[in-house]
């Protein structure tokens, strides 16, 4: 990618996008705008490409959008929404003070709560200002309009995917379309937003191709599909959402991995399975503050006995190692318990330094990190799959592993679901069967589709990854995965996440959720 283009295509996008967010956020000015005008970035196809690039990048900025720190909002925002709010995988947190086990995150600390918000709409901002260069540019022939109108395309989904997130994160939330929309509205219904994501993704899916013969990682036809089939669920529309979601079946390219292990192999970024993942550099610079495209997850993730810090994010729970059936392959690619060996043939424990068992740890002496109180002896391996990543004081921090915010396993269980709420169970027990058949590696135990069924299937499919608590909060069950799986019962309202208190002092028409 040409960093040059790209900064332009910055530019022009952050200057204009201030009034969406916290009036004190500082990423608001950019004082370096050369003055650029929406005519010169959408004046010949490289420029446009740029600007593109630059609506793709605020899903790659720190939490209050500071170029050149280390990804956190993906990490400690969406992450966790997705797998600490169904309690399967905790922060290194007292359990008696837990904000996720006592169900009450903090309008104005939860990661989850401030970091979404902002980084969405920033988002959101880059995007609109972008479809207006873009319809403006093809319609006057600045830019070449087949590439222009995928462009268009990729930047459709690009705001769906915000919304959706926003949507499932926090439930009514403002709807901008438009750079000249009031940025201190009200909150729109939950429904408006996405029947907004349908009228858009069935546009996007008109001017968008199923695949790229260069730059795997762009938004695709089947990005597009994807994100319809989810809209219509929220809308409950089943019929067209597995309409939606068969016509994925349409794509030359996607498919289930064979290997479960495979999906998130470091060597297999953009795979066949991958519908949207996010993209980042390969290790760069150690330095705390030089480059926004490494993350820092897999660091936050590992065993703190090998890399001596970290193991903030993503800690499994027992309980979700104990759900997995006997035989079924995806344990082993999802949690390890003490004693286990690390499944990934790149990977033996003890070639990390200081280390002299090839296990995390023995059943005698789980690895804690010295908190056992805080840490479980269980860890993730859908995060740690980078052998060069080492630990804290040491050469190399960051990783350049792609994180799938949607793939094709995950469709194939919505698709059961839609098809179940729908009336067809045929097609509901085939697409179920699909996915068990592969965690089995051939054949799975027989088991009638329901939604129970459908439940556990996205809670082992999906553990670890980034849409597990959309799809259980959209089910309409989320306080009965809770209770089912962990005895407790979620208050009333606390599926989703209070607004972030500094979006209320900024806006005075947002109300908070109830309960908040």
């Amino acid at each position: 990618m040409n960093i040059k283009i790209k900064r332009i295509g910055l530019l022009i996008t952050i200057v204009l996008v201030g009034t969406l967010v916290a009036c004190s956020d500082n990423f608001l000015v950019d004082t370096n705008n050369q003055d650029l005008t929406s005519e010169v970035v959408f004046s010949s196809d490289d420029t446009a490409l740029a600007a593109v690039t630059g609506v793709y990048d605020a899903f790659q900025n720190d939490s209050q959008g500071d170029p050149g720190i280390p990804n956190e909002y993906n990490v400690k925002g969406i992450h966790r929404w997705a797998n600490s709010t169904g309690l399967d995988f905790l922060n290194n947190e007292n359990p008696a003070t837990s904000s996720y086990l006592n169900f009450n995150p903090d309008p104005s600390s939860s990661d989850v709560a401030v970091k979404i918000w902002p980084n969405h709409y920033r988002q959101i901002g880059r995007a609109n200002i972008t479809l207006e260069g873009l319809r403006t540019a093809v319609e006057n022939g600045s830019i070449n309009t087949d590439l222009g109108n995928r462009l268009i395309g990729e930047v459709l989904v690009l705001r769906c995917i915000s919304y959706q997130y926003l949507c499932e994160v926090y439930g009514d939330v403002p709807l901008m379309l438009s750079p000249a929309d009031d940025p201190f509205k009200a909150r729109d219904s939950q429904d408006m937003v996405f029947q907004q994501i349908v009228t858009d993704a069935i546009e996007a899916i008109t001017l968008l191709p199923w695949t790229y013969d260069v730059e795997k990682g762009r938004i695709t036809k089947a990005t597009a599909y994807t994100v319809l089939g989810n809209a219509h669920m929220w809308l409950k529309q089943y019929g067209e959402a597995v309409t939606a979601y068969e016509a994925l079946e349409d794509s030359p390219v996607l498919d289930l991995e064979d290997n479960f292990l495979d999906i998130h192999a470091l060597a297999n970024p953009n795979g066949k399975e991958s519908i949207f993942e996010l993209q980042w550099a390969a290790n760069a610079d150690l330095s705390w503050g030089r480059n926004d495209e490494v993350n820092i997850l897999q660091l936050f993730a590992m065993p703190t006995d090998i890399t001596g810090g970290g193991g903030f994010t993503g800690i499994p729970s027992k309980e979700l190692y104990d759900a997995f059936e006997p035989g079924d392959l995806r344990r082993s690619a999802t949690v390890l318990a003490p004693g286990e060996e690390h499944p990934d043939p790149l990977i033996d424990i003890i070639n990390y330094d200081g280390v002299d068992i090839n296990t995390v740890g023995t059943v005698a002496e789980p690895w804690t990190g010295g908190s056992p109180e805080t840490r479980s002896g269980y860890w993730a391996v859908k995060s740690w799959r980078d052998p060069e990543i080492e630990g804290w004081g040491r050469s190399i921090l960051f990783g350049g592993q792609g994180h799938i915010w949607m793939r094709y396993g995950g469709a194939l269980l919505s698709l059961a679901e839609a098809a179940l709420k729908d009336g067809q169970t045929a097609k509901a027990q085939a697409a179920f069967d699909r996915v068990r058949n592969r965690a089995w590696g051939g054949t799975a135990p027989n088991k009638t589709v329901d939604m129970d069924g459908i439940l556990k299937e996205y809670r082992l499919e999906l553990a670890g990854e980034f849409s597990l608590w959309g799809v259980i909060r959209r089910s309409g069950e989320a306080n009965k995965f809770i209770m089912d799986n962990y005895g407790l019962d979620m208050p009333a309202n606390r599926e989703i996440y209070p607004i972030p208190s500094s979006q209320l002092s900024a806006n005075p028409n947002l109300k908070q959720n109830d309960g908040y």
